[in-house]
């Protein structure tokens, strides 16, 4: 994880760019019995993550673009409305108060 917090004194101040890139792994085959616990048995995943945030005293907003990657992904349990889509994006928007 990378964040980058513009200063109070930029054209940009309450801004800040923090960056997430995440992998995870499993081991074994569904040959031998290994448990399904990401995308099949032995697959594999990566996401990258921008998170623009806004902050203003105890209000803030923020956008999330993730784009995700699989391999060694059993057919049927990946993405898509067919399980068969080894990459996904997705983007979200929030706001709130911190307290």
């Amino acid at each position: 994880m990378a964040n980058y917090s513009f200063p109070d004194d930029s054209p940009l101040p309450g801004f800040s760019l923090p960056l997430r890139f995440e992998y995870i792994a499993s081991t074994g085959s569904a040959a031998n019995g290994a448990a399904n616990l990401l995308y099949g048995p032995g697959s594999k995943a990566w996401s990258i993550t921008l998170t623009p945030t806004y902050q203003y005293k105890i209000f803030f907003a923020r956008a999330e673009f993730s784009h995700v990657g699989t391999s060694s992904t059993t057919p049927g349990l990946v993405f898509g409305r067919d399980g068969m889509n080894t990459t996904q994006t997705r983007a979200i928007l929030e706001a709130g108060i911190l307290f």
